[in-house]
């Protein structure tokens, strides 16, 4: 069916009636497409293929800075090339990928040092899950350096030399691998999307909310478009473009409501606002419960994490949740499909998680914060009547001290 037919779902969200099933063509292996003209794309060897509607997912590549000797330096893909693990190794990037990097690599026994130009790992995640992971990070032994910029680099008889400047000090790092985890660019200028017209910006495709490039018969989903660079997303957003492509529906990405979950060691996840972003916006009140006051996590001799839950204090809706320990990944669904539902703090409080789990914490916090408000009169928990963890700079918070 062409791109344009004002065919679409039903009032009732029913499906609407399709022709006869249709043949496709799975090109596999085929190596990168360019596009020859607004509608036709050609492979390596010589073959075009064109259509009504394209849809771009040619995802992404890890980015490399613009410094001297930036070729020396491997990225997670380089892993699988590696022949030996090496003894040591500098991961410059402190975000999601290169925590990972440096987590695993930690496992295997290597020794990590991790570089990170702002003033905390994962800058775009809530701040106790900055600190806390970096708290776990120097206890496993791994070195972790932040408002670190790394100006260059430099081949040695050993390894790599990694030049780096911490405000008016300049250092050096030797390493047998140095891996940069700094940004995801898309792909799309491999495409050659300018030539045809289809606006990008720093090899994204730039796309409205229904996923149409500036060729409205030309769409991109996943990391191509630099909306959100997560799988689930990327599959939310393969479905609605090829909807709208195929039906011609107006349907629009919805990205804020994505649980994410990082597997380092420990693993942290998050949803919604940060404490931070929901303060400098709504009046909120926020819990935390620490998982040395469950029992599974001290069954299974893990009680170093919490989880934290931020709620807006008048409407009582949930504005956003951070876990890290183990399971996060797991727990963090939970708060997501809360807050997808709409559930306001009191109904999640009335839930009953199965005992004894991690996924408790979410309930706990949730209860903590129906007392606080006073929206029900549930008498506290034994783990609430014990005095509040001391932070290094002495404040009382019972997400701090933890590792």
């Amino acid at each position: 069916m062409p791109a344009g037919s004002p065919t679409t779902r039903t009032s009732s969200g029913d499906w609407p009636t399709l022709p006869a099933a249709r043949v496709f063509d799975l090109i596999q292996e085929a190596g990168p497409a360019v596009f020859v003209d607004p509608h036709t794309v050609r492979i390596p060897d010589g073959r075009t293929f064109a259509g009504d509607a394209v849809v771009v997912a040619v995802g992404g590549h890890p980015g490399r800075l613009p410094l001297p000797g930036a070729e020396l330096a491997l990225t997670f893909d380089g892993l699988r090339d590696l022949t030996r693990l090496p003894a040591s190794v500098v991961v410059v990037g402190g975000a999601d990928t290169g925590c990972q990097l440096a987590s695993i690599l930690g496992d295997f026994g290597a020794q990590v040092t991790l570089v990170e130009a702002s003033s905390r790992l994962v800058p775009h995640a809530d701040e106790d899950i900055s600190v806390a992971l970096a708290d776990a990070f120097r206890h496993r032994g791994i070195t972790v350096l932040t408002a670190t910029l790394v100006e260059r680099l430099e081949r040695t008889p050993a390894g790599v030399a990694v030049h780096h400047r911490s405000g008016p000090g300049r250092a050096r790092l030797d390493a047998d691998a140095v891996f940069f985890a700094v940004g995801w660019p898309g792909n799309a200028d491999a495409l050659g999307a300018d030539a045809v017209g289809i606006a990008t910006r720093q090899g994204y495709v730039q796309v409205g909310k229904d996923l149409r490039s500036s060729l409205p018969h030309v769409f991109a989903a996943g990391d191509v478009n630099g909306f959100s660079m997560l799988v689930p997303s990327a599959r939310h957003e393969g479905r609605i473009a090829a909807e709208n492509a195929v039906l011609g529906t107006r349907l629009q990405v919805n990205h804020e409501i994505v649980p994410t979950g990082s597997f380092t060691d420990p693993e942290y996840g998050s949803v919604g606002l940060t404490e931070a972003a929901a303060r400098e916006r709504y009046d909120c009140e926020v819990a935390v419960v620490r998982y040395d006051d469950l029992v599974r996590p001290l069954v299974d001799a893990h009680p170093e994490g919490f989880c934290k839950l931020i709620v807006e204090s008048r409407r009582r809706d949930i504005l956003g949740a951070h876990v890290l320990g183990e399971y996060s990944a797991e727990v963090i669904q939970m708060a997501a499909a809360c807050m997808a539902a709409n559930m306001r703090v009191e109904q999640i409080a009335e839930l009953q998680p199965a005992f004894p789990t991690f996924t408790e914490a979410v309930g706990m916090a949730a209860l903590k914060i129906v007392r606080r408000l006073g929206v029900a009169p549930w008498a506290p928990s034994w783990t609430e009547l014990r005095p509040a963890m001391p932070t290094p700079g002495g404040s009382a918070s019972s997400a701090s001290a933890l590792y």
